[in-house]
């Protein structure tokens, strides 16, 4: 099929190939009417409404337990999202506060008061905040259709398998799919990291979203083919084109299967340099795609959403339990928790925006700005370090006079908690991340001072080549074969290696194939990444030899461009992982 009018492009979500005709899916009150009610009725008004509310959040606990039974707990656990949305005295007391104000029926002010939660973060630009969006259209649902008495039914039932197009689809809507008479989704809205793709991959439904015209586009009972690897759609394709995918999905299951054997199996090169394979994660969620991807621990916990999901700052308890519970999840394997991130394109709605982020008030600056807010972290790790073999990482570091204010702050929390008798593993290991030319620069001095290094080259590859990576206009631009980028991470891991700690990549160029292969014979000691691309990265370095990789990344430095580069990793890469680029 060669005509382009006939394909989408979307965000991959869930992986994996469905083949399927369409089913529009459509769960949205068009309508909530409003009429007025009498002083008389506003009472049994709000108890109309409170009895609703009991039943909406009575079926997401129904909800919850039978997800931890078909799923497993981790999923299950999305489902207290909703439920704090829907016991949130700013949407439930509001609500009551305002029939009593406005002389309105319940189902009114309640799609009201949820309208103005929702436009909130549709405002913000922040994938963390509009990914959140399909948890308060659900509770919008839930609780209108209980006031209404107009439910639509559970997704599935078809007499053969559908793949749905829908705007959006909530976390409930996916995981009350039926399995056998759905074989993949499609939608408007949503992201990689949504909790709806995280219960399509618990169920193991390819998925794709982010494609804003879908809905417009499909037709209900088109054939859809429905490629969750690269985000391709394809509209009524032709029978040749049905039958490569066929031929695809069952490629794909065999190498999966091929893929996973290697689960229990080290990452070591053939002539046994070893390196160690971690993840990426920002969720508590995604620690079973981390176990069954086999890493070899967590290089990368994103600690943000625990304040980007929090109407207000979680508290020192909150953020304990997130913590230990990875901890616990994964131990023995290590946990590397970053702590925050704030600033730039994830900050909280309280916080006013800068009129230049990327350069403003964000990483290390937003907490040393709040050292009371940071050291409140700080407790919550520490504490959560009994459970489990926890490091701390502190990110955009940009020198010395940084990293002394972090550790001191760190040290005042340890003394903190010494003084009221709270246990905690004095032996954490810190570390920072290398993400600005400055720290680069500066790394032989930095590396005298903390256990260890993570590269984020996503960041580093940004403020180097000044380049806005979500800007389609420089897009371009962006390139984690630069070799201004692998000197820089040259450089970084020889001051490193001088001063006797390691050095790792947590960044998209980790799982980057051509820029995995230089990052070993870099001689990087980790590499962190998405859990589903370390089943293939291992296998490229299971491939491999180190010493010619060794030479490979030594001659790559030489090179003054990146077309050079990657025409010369196209020759010389070794046969054994040739294919794998």
């Amino acid at each position: 099929m060669n005509n382009r009018d006939q394909m989408l492009i979307g965000i991959p979500a869930s992986p994996g190939i469905a083949i399927g005709r369409a089913y529009i899916f459509n769960r949205r009150f068009d309508t909530v009417h409003q009429w007025h009610i009498s002083a008389d009725e506003i009472e049994k008004e709000i108890a109309r409404f409170k009895k609703a509310v009991a039943e909406a959040l009575e079926d997401l606990t129904v909800l919850q337990k039978r997800i931890a039974v078909d799923i497993d707990e981790e999923a299950a656990q999305i489902f207290r999202s909703h439920q704090a949305v829907i016991e949130d005295p700013e949407v439930i007391d509001v609500t009551i506060v305002r029939i009593r104000r406005e002389h309105k029926n319940a189902e009114s002010i309640f799609d009201d008061v949820m309208q103005g939660w929702i436009s909130n973060y549709s405002a913000i630009q922040n994938p963390f905040f509009r990914e959140r969006i399909a948890d308060f259209e659900d509770i919008q649902y839930r609780v209108l259709a209980k006031l209404t008495g107009e439910a639509q039914l559970p997704i599935g039932n078809a007499d053969q398998p559908v793949i749905i197009v829908a705007h959006n689809l909530s976390p409930s809507d996916t995981a009350e799919i039926d399995r056998k008479s759905v074989c993949g989704f499609i939608t408007d809205v949503g992201g990689q990291t949504s909790h709806t793709a995280i219960v399509a991959r618990g169920l193991g439904v390819p998925a794709i979203v982010g494609i804003e015209q879908a809905t417009q586009r499909i037709s209900d009972g088109m054939m859809v083919i429905l490629d969750g690897n690269a985000g391709m759609i394809y509209l009524d394709p032709d029978a040749q084109t049905i039958k490569k995918h066929e031929d695809t999905k069952v490629y794909l299951s065999e190498l999966e299967h091929k893929l996973l054997e290697l689960h229990d199996l080290p990452a070591i090169t053939k002539d046994g340099r070893g390196i160690e394979l971690s993840a990426n994660i920002e969720l508590p969620e995604e620690v079973d795609d981390v176990l069954h991807h086999g890493a070899d621990g967590i290089g990368l916990y994103r600690t943000e959403f625990l304040y980007l999901l929090h109407h207000g700052l979680p508290s020192e308890e909150e953020q304990f339990q997130a913590y230990r519970f990875i901890a616990e999840s994964v131990a023995p394997k290590s946990v590397i928790v970053r702590t925050l991130d704030l600033g730039s394109d994830k900050m909280p709605a309280n916080v006013s925006h800068e009129p230049n982020p990327a350069l403003g008030l964000r990483g290390i600056r937003f907490c040393l700005n709040r050292p009371e807010m940071f050291k409140v972290q700080l407790r919550a790790i520490l504490r959560a370090s009994m459970a489990g073999n926890l490091r701390i990482m502190f990110p955009m570091i940009s020198g010395l006079k940084e990293l002394r204010h972090a550790k001191a702050l760190f040290e005042e929390s340890q003394q903190d908690l010494i003084r009221e008798g709270i246990p905690f593993d004095r032996s954490v290991s810190v570390g920072m991340m290398i993400e600005v030319p400055s720290a680069a620069l500066m790394a032989h001095d930095l590396a005298r001072e903390v256990d260890f290094f993570s590269i984020g080259t996503n960041d580093l590859i940004q403020y180097t080549i000044a380049v806005d990576r979500g800007n389609a206009n420089v897009a371009s631009l962006y390139d984690p074969c630069h070799p201004a980028i692998l000197r820089f991470i040259a450089s970084i891991i020889e001051a490193g290696h001088k001063n006797d700690i390691w050095v790792g990549v947590c960044g998209a160029m980790a799982a980057h194939p051509t820029a995995a292969c230089i990052l070993l014979g870099l001689g990087l000691d980790e590499l962190s990444m998405s859990p589903i691309d370390i089943p293939e990265i291992k296998r490229i370095i299971r491939s491999t030899n180190y010493v010619d990789l060794q030479a490979i990344a030594q001659h790559v430095l030489t090179l003054p461009t990146s077309d050079e580069i990657t025409r010369y990793m196209k020759a010389h890469l070794p046969t054994a992982g040739k294919d794998l680029l």
